[in-house]
């Protein structure tokens, strides 16, 4: 049972909050959804209009797939290397094509929730945890886009730039403790 609660924090709220909380517990799930996020704006429209749809459809997908596996993934270094590279993506101020940007957000989004999905089985409300996850990147994704939508001051490239690096840094100090300590 200990197990089980470890990749679901409970928050009180059912497994519904449970799962919208797991976005905000879980770092290398947040960071992705906001690099994607930074990597859409970058990229100007459709991209930044279009990822608050497709992320949340690919993780729904992406878990449900992963809900049915029966062991957990543990692929926390290539999911960690995986944003540290999207990271520098920002941190460099690549502007994908929407022909690029697009399917690699929704294989990194799925990924990453068959990742988070395979975790979650076996647990009683694991399918609701998923749906309120979904539901809460679905939120910010929609949020972040919409907060850094164009006309693009200076001072926000600065940022996005500044945030990818962050992203970077981050995802590097994870790799770090990962191999440090293996799972």
């Amino acid at each position: 049972m200990i197990a089980l609660l470890a990749h679901l924090t409970p928050t009180g709220f059912g497994p519904w909050g449970d799962g919208m909380a797991r976005l905000f517990l879980e770092p290398t799930e947040l960071l992705l959804v906001i690099a994607l996020v930074l990597l859409g704006v970058q990229a100007r429209q459709p991209c930044s209009d279009r990822l608050p749809l497709l992320l949340p459809l690919a993780w729904l997908l992406g878990g449900l797939i992963g809900l049915r596996l029966p062991s957990p993934l543990l692929l926390a270094v290539v999911c960690t290397g995986l944003l540290a590279a999207l990271g520098l993506l920002v941190a460099l101020g690549l502007r994908l094509r929407q022909a690029q940007l697009l399917p690699l957000a929704a294989g990194l989004a799925g990924l990453f929730a068959l990742v988070a999905g395979s975790a979650l089985a076996g647990h009683s409300g694991a399918l609701a945890a998923l749906l309120g996850e979904t539901v809460a990147i679905a939120v910010l994704s929609l949020l972040l886009a919409q907060a850094l939508a164009p006309p693009h001051p200076r001072w926000l490239a600065i940022g996005l730039r500044v945030g990818g690096s962050w992203i970077t840094a981050a995802s590097l100090l994870m790799f770090g403790w990962l191999v440090r300590h293996p799972q």
